[in-house]
């Protein structure tokens, strides 16, 4: 590649009006230094500080890591925890020695991203992203719906996000079945809640010890699997009039568990549904028919797996069900362009934000995009008739390692972080027919229309819905399992609606209305 492309006209305009014509000009009040021809690397002598739990590998010695700081030029201290969970991040976030940036996804922590703003945490990006973040701008102005679903009531942006690409979101989690079985027994992958029974049961017939097992109450919150036939699923999400509504509280809600109890009971629901079972080698020996997965890590993994072994194996992705054939289905794994996994964020201790800019801003541009969804040219791919291409580093790796596993050395396509993903990369990842299959059967839903859009709240707001959802949440796991195992009768379902009413459900629901309304103002 050559490295004195410019990045991007919005990038040289900014760049190069401050350069001479043969030397880089020095900012005064930053002491970052420009190359002449408005291109990275930079040079600074400050030294960022970046802290992340969600980054895998050592990002000073990983090739990914190493080559960002290349090729922004900016010199990073990278901490990162021994043991990247939420609580190491909540200390962080608690303690008095902030770093300069953090890599992580405040939107999922109590609060939100707006409790960090009002605590002084982080700092809004507005005042500085025309001028130190041009590319980032450019994405956010081109898609004026990003705006809308990044900024705050008042209009701030606070982080670099992860964005799929502007084609839109991707579709990357959904449910599978071993169709080759199914073709044994003389059925098509099933669509309808009765036909899905019919294939279940059929499992069951073969000798199956778990026909369908998943993360049952994890993604019937977030995607409304089983529950999504009936009209539900067991989180927030918009009815067709665009209102917001919780799931356990609407009557479709018991209709929804006795279906699964009735599944439960004849075994062909996981019997260990609650701390769940090993799926990889229940898939791989035949004592799971159907699941819900992502289509890399998953059904790639699979596929890859069998195809020596049982080169009949086909685990093929199948539509979330509804209940009348032909039917679309009201929820699916398709959301917005943007992610809350691992996002850029400016801490107020940052003494260098135009550099924290900067380095969070390569991502966006046209050579930053290359490093972040491919790596580095010549290493992990190839231009081919000017398009990027993945080398045997990453698809048929020399130390073995999955196609996941040497992406996530090299590139960070495959994980999160602040740049503009890729349908080159999807479409090279995808190695399998089922996995591109998978893409379009699982799109196929009216999931955009009702889901949540990505909601501020007040610090006030937020304090009140994290105390009635951490009641909320923990009885409904509870007892939807105990109403599934048959541990309570299902003709006391109303029990549970009752309960979480007294938790203040109804109010919960109130303020998520009260931050849509405002949502759809902005």
């Amino acid at each position: 590649m050559n490295r004195k492309r410019t990045i991007s006209a919005a990038v040289a305009v900014v760049m190069c009006a401050a350069a001479l014509a043969s030397c880089g000009v020095k900012d005064k009040s930053t002491s970052i230094t420009y190359p002449s021809n408005g291109t990275y690397p930079l040079k600074c002598n400050d030294t960022l500080t970046v802290w992340s739990n969600s980054l895998d590998g050592d990002m000073t010695t990983s090739p990914r890591g190493v080559q960002w700081k290349e090729e922004t030029g900016v010199d990073i201290e990278w901490i990162q925890p021994m043991n990247g969970s939420q609580e190491a991040l909540s200390l962080m976030l608690s303690s008095d020695e902030l770093p300069d940036v953090i890599l992580a996804g405040l939107a999922n922590e109590p609060g939100g991203i707006q409790k960090f703003a009002d605590d002084k945490v982080i700092i809004p990006l507005n005042d500085y992203l025309e001028k130190y973040a041009p590319a980032y701008n450019k994405v956010l102005n081109e898609d004026p719906d990003l705006k809308k679903q990044l900024a705050s009531d008042d209009g701030k942006i606070y982080n670099f996000t992860c964005l799929a690409p502007a084609s839109g979101a991707f579709t990357s989690c959904g449910l599978v079945i071993r169709r080759d079985l199914l073709k044994k027994v003389g059925l098509e992958v099933p669509e309808t809640i009765d036909e899905w029974h019919e294939a279940l049961t059929a499992f069951k017939d073969m000798g199956m010890e778990a026909p369908l097992s998943y993360q049952l109450m994890v993604r019937e919150r977030g995607y409304g699997v089983f529950m999504g036939a009936y009209g539900v699923k067991a989180g927030f999400y918009l009815d067709d009039e665009g209102k917001i509504r919780y799931g356990v509280i609407e009557p479709e809600m018991k209709d929804a568990v006795a279906n699964l109890a009735k599944w439960y009971d004849e075994g062909l629901l996981d019997r260990n549904i609650v701390q769940g079972s090993d799926l990889d080698a229940n898939i791989l020996n035949s004592q799971t028919g159907a699941s819900v997965v992502w289509a890399g890590s998953g059904l790639g993994k699979y596929m890859s797996a069998m195809e020596e072994t049982d080169p009949e194996f086909d685990l093929a992705p199948a539509k979330f069900p509804v209940l009348n054939k032909g039917d679309t289905p009201k929820f699916g794994s398709r959301g917005f362009r943007i992610t809350n996994y691992t996002n850029g964020f400016i801490t107020t201790a940052c003494k260098n934000v135009e550099l924290a800019m900067r380095f969070l801003d390569y991502g966006y541009t046209d050579e930053g995009h290359l490093m972040m969804c491919f790596g580095k040219e010549g290493v992990s791919y190839t231009m081919v008739d000017g398009e990027p291409v993945y080398t045997d580093l990453i698809l048929h790796n020399p130390d073995g390692l999955s196609i996941s596993d040497a992406m996530l050395e090299h590139i960070f396509a495959s994980g999160s972080g602040p740049f503009v993903s890729d349908e080159r990369y999807m479409e090279q990842y995808y190695q399998h027919s089922q996995q591109k299959e998978a893409l379009t059967v699982w799109g196929d839903s009216t999931a955009p229309k009702n889901t949540v859009p990505p909601l501020s709240f007040t610090t006030d707001e937020s304090a009140r819905l994290s105390e009635i959802m951490a009641n909320v949440e923990t009885t409904c796991d509870e007892m939807i399992f105990k109403y599934i195992m048959g541990l309570e009768p299902m003709d006391k379902f109303d029990d549970l609606v009752n309960t979480i009413k007294g938790f203040g459900i109804e109010e919960a629901i109130e303020i998520y209305q009260a931050a849509l309304d405002r949502y759809n103002k902005k």
